[in-house]
């Protein structure tokens, strides 16, 4: 692994386990419900955290199709995407997607990551590690909404223990 990523790639593994711990013993009402009519449900944000994994796999050249992309087509507003799959779905697609990009992250090189993206994304950095680095902090912004979503709905806080992983499930 290219030393400038191996942060980068820690903190996805350790958001992989994170997200996991959100959605732990959660149901379809619960993961659907809201807490206010303007706010996302937890599967909604656990659905544009595939998607926008999705999004890095193709921008560092390891696109995998994306089993949600469908569910999430045309949204606009919280209210477009319709009926989410449920929370068991959301949660194989972000395991798929996280095993898929530990396996992208490794194969990254520094002319790879000196590139610069076609269009940059926010944080100044316009090369692929900028948008990387973005992307991940992008993770991160998300799970603090999940863990602030589970105790506006009265669940326990998310917890920062990681599991051992079952054999071959091995996430970014």
């Amino acid at each position: 692994m290219h030393p400038s990523v191996t942060p980068l790639a820690r903190i996805l593994r350790l958001n992989t386990e994170l997200l996991l711990n959100c959605v732990r013993d959660l149901d379809d009402v619960i993961a659907n419900r809201r807490v206010t009519p303007s706010s996302n449900s937890l599967a909604f944000v656990v659905a544009h955290l595939v998607d926008s994994r999705h999004f890095l796999a193709a921008m560092l050249g390891s696109p995998l199709a994306n089993p949600i992309a469908a569910a999430l087509a045309g949204g606009r507003t919280l209210d477009d995407p319709g009926r989410l799959p449920p929370i068991e779905t959301l949660v194989s697609a972000w395991e798929s997607i996280s095993a898929h990009l530990a396996v992208a992250v490794e194969r990254l090189d520094t002319p790879a990551l000196a590139s610069r993206l076609e269009r940059p994304l926010p944080g100044g950095d316009p090369t692929l590690l900028g948008g990387f680095a973005f992307l991940v902090q992008h993770d991160s912004y998300h799970l603090g909404q999940l863990g602030l979503l589970r105790r506006q709905l009265g669940l326990p806080a998310m917890s920062y223990a990681t599991a051992p992983r079952e054999p071959g499930r091995q996430g970014a």
